[in-house]
């Protein structure tokens, strides 16, 4: 008798373990998938582009890796060559821009300075860009590509935003102008998602997750990738930590004001 109990209790668990979703696998039968567009081009910053589409495939989106260029190869900023899913020319246009997107992550589009422009620049993506910020939907952009394109295209217009530390003076009306003590690593206003380099990548796709998907599919992602927590413990024996002088922010914050 005990055998038996222990041999259904085990079956029970075993049937209610299958029954649990796994995190990164399709929708449901009769659920749509969310549908991402990540365009590239040369000189894309590898590790932004390839931690949203890691990111974002464990939450279970459909992201499409869309190369700008004349090949869908293209080579990144530190050398890495990523190929693309497809050509920008198959997601926009007649050809494939009927459907539209739930995000746009334009910012692997780039961090690195020439694929920021080369992205800017795209005249099948513009479009496209377009239409998605027109509708609201979620624009993600991160580094250099919010002042490259974000602000030249006018979609940080009256929304708070920031960059990498190097452009962020290229941002009119943005959160760091108006509120310097306020260094956000991810900023999100309205349906504008703004993130600061490759240091932020990882929580600037999971803020994307959110978006998308809502809270609790972020943090069902993030869970087992062991994501560093807001509010870190005291540092432990032999614990490595990269150590921010945050006295020296405030300085430049308030010298900032007194001129």
């Amino acid at each position: 008798m005990r055998l038996a109990a222990l041999c259904l209790a085990a079956l029970a668990v075993a049937a209610a373990l299958s029954a649990q979703p796994a995190t990164g696998t399709k929708p449901a039968a009769g659920t749509k998938a969310k549908r991402v567009l990540v365009p590239i081009a040369d000189g894309t910053e590898e590790i932004e582009v390839v931690t949203v589409v890691d990111v974002l495939r464990r939450a279970g989106a459909e992201v499409v890796l869309a190369s700008v260029e004349e090949e869908d190869r293209v080579v990144c900023s530190r050398g890495v060559k990523i190929e693309a899913d497809c050509n920008i020319k198959a997601v926009t246009g007649r050809q494939g821009g009927k459907e539209g997107w739930d995000l746009i992550a334009v910012e692997p589009i780039p961090g690195g300075m020439p694929g920021a422009e080369r992205i800017r620049d795209s005249v099948r993506l513009h479009p496209a860009l377009e239409k998605h910020w027109r509708a609201m939907r979620p624009l993600a952009m991160i580094c250099a590509t919010p002042a490259v394109l974000g602000e030249p295209k006018g979609f940080l217009e009256g929304v708070a935003a920031t960059s990498h530390p190097a452009f962020i003076d290229e941002i009119g009306g943005s959160l760091e102008e108006t509120q310097p003590y306020t260094e956000g690593r991810v900023v999100w206003d309205a349906n504008i998602i703004t993130s600061r380099g490759p240091g932020t990548a990882l929580e600037w796709s999971l803020c994307c997750v959110e978006a998308i998907f809502g809270r609790a599919k972020a943090l069902e992602v993030a869970g087992p990738m062991v994501t560093q927590p807001a509010t870190l413990p005291p540092k432990r024996p032999f614990e490595w930590r990269l150590e921010e002088e945050v006295s020296s922010r405030v300085d430049r914050a308030l010298e900032k004001y007194a001129t």
